[in-house]
C-alpha cells in the first residue's frame, strides 16, 4: 500500500513547521530513510512567478524548515525550478525566498537544458547533478485542473518555455496533458513529497487566487496517492479532477482509498466542505500568439532581473 501522512500546523512558526515536518518523515521512517550524509539535495518548490499576495508559491518559512533539517542530517541543500516568467533566482528574490536561503547559505539553481525523453516529455538535465530531490509543492487552486499539488509540481523540472509549447501542442487535450505530467513523475521520482499546506489557495489559479487557512502538511512517496488524498480533503470528487482521472484509467493509480495508508490525521477529521475551486476549467492549450507573448514576455523579466 502506498502511504499518505497528513500533520497538523498551525501556523509558518519556525517551531510548529519543525514538529510537522520531522513527524512526516518519521511516519516514513524518518529523514535517515530517504538521505544520507554528504548527499547533494535539491529542494523543488513551486516558484511560480514573482506573484505577491496570492500564496501560490511555497511559502519562504516552509523551505527554510525543510533547509534546516536537511542540513542538520549532514547533507547539502540547494533549492532550484524553472519558473513560468524570469529566472529562479529573480522569483526567488520577489517572493521572499532568496533572503531565506542567503541567511542559510543555500544556492538557488537554474535549471540547465532539457532533454527529451519522449516527443511528448521534456526534463532538464538538472535532475542528474543531484543525489536525490524533495518535492516541495504549494496546495492551491488551478482553473485548468481543478487544483494542484504534487504531482503537477513536477513539470517545473521542464525548463523556461517549453513548458508554453507543451500546452500549445496539446491541442485542448486534456488526458494528453495529464499523461506528461504522469510521465515526467515517472520519470523524476522524487524520494520524497511535503506539501504545503498551511495556507492554502482557492476561486481561482494558479495565481491570484484568495488565501485560505488550512493549516496541514502532506507527505509521501507517491504523488498520485498524495493528490488523490489532498483531492478527498479538499472536497472536490475525484472525477472532477482530470490528472487522477486520467492517472486511474491510463494505469498509472487506481486511486482507491482502500490502497493508501493514511498516517496522522484521518481524512473525515480535515475535510473542507466549503473549499472554493474552479468549476468550469479554462482552455489548456495556448495559442502560438499566446506562446510567443510568453515568451517575450519571460525575455523581458530575465533583462529586468540582469540590470538589478
Amino acid at each position: 500500500m502506498d502511504r499518505v501522512s497528513i500533520v497538523r500546523c498551525t501556523d509558518y512558526s519556525a517551531s510548529n513547521l519543525r514538529d510537522a515536518l520531522i513527524t512526516s518523515f518519521d511516519y516514513f521512517g524518518g529523514i535517515e530513510h530517504f538521505i544520507c550524509p554528504g548527499e547533494k539535495v535539491l529542494l523543488k518548490p513551486n516558484l511560480i512567478a514573482s506573484s505577491k499576495g496570492d500564496n501560490a508559491t511555497t511559502d519562504a518559512r516552509f523551505i527554510e524548515a525543510v533547509v534546516k533539517i536537511v542540513k542538520e542530517h549532514e547533507a547539502f541543500p540547494f533549492v532550484g525550478d524553472s519558473p513560468a516568467f524570469g529566472s529562479a533566482k529573480g522569483v526567488a528574490k520577489a517572493v521572499g525566498v532568496m533572503q531565506t536561503l542567503e541567511r542559510q547559505k543555500v544556492e538557488v539553481v537554474e535549471f540547465k537544458r532539457n532533454i527529451r525523453f519522449t516527443n511528448h516529455v521534456s526534463v532538464s538535465n538538472s535532475i542528474n547533478d543531484f543525489d536525490k530531490i524533495i518535492n516541495l509543492p504549494k496546495l492551491k487552486a488551478h482553473g485548468q485542473v481543478r487544483f494542484t499539488g504534487a504531482t503537477k509540481n513536477l513539470f517545473g523540472f521542464t525548463k523556461g518555455k517549453v513548458k508554453a509549447w507543451r500546452h500549445f501542442i496539446v491541442r485542448n487535450d486534456l488526458e494528453k496533458f495529464c499523461l506528461m505530467l504522469l510521465k515526467i513523475h515517472q520519470i523524476v521520482r522524487p524520494p520524497f513529497t511535503l506539501v504545503d499546506a498551511v495556507d492554502i489557495m482557492e476561486r481561482t489559479g494558479p495565481r491570484g487566487g484568495k488565501t485560505r487557512h488550512f493549516g496541514y502538511v502532506f507527505a509521501g512517496i507517491n504523488c498520485i496517492s498524495i493528490d488523490t488524498v489532498m483531492g478527498m480533503c479538499l472536497g472536490i470528487d475525484k472525477k472532477d479532477t482530470p490528472l487522477l482521472c486520467t492517472a486511474e484509467k491510463l494505469g498509472f493509480s487506481s486511486g482507491q482509498l482502500d490502497q493508501i495508508e493514511i498516517k496522522g490525521e484521518t481524512i473525515d477529521a480535515v475535510r473542507l466542505s466549503d473549499f472554493k475551486y474552479p468549476q468550469d476549467l479554462s482552455d489548456i492549450s495556448f495559442t502560438l500568439k499566446g506562446v510567443i507573448r510568453s515568451l517575450f514576455r519571460h525575455l523581458y523579466l530575465l533583462s529586468i532581473e540582469k540590470r538589478r
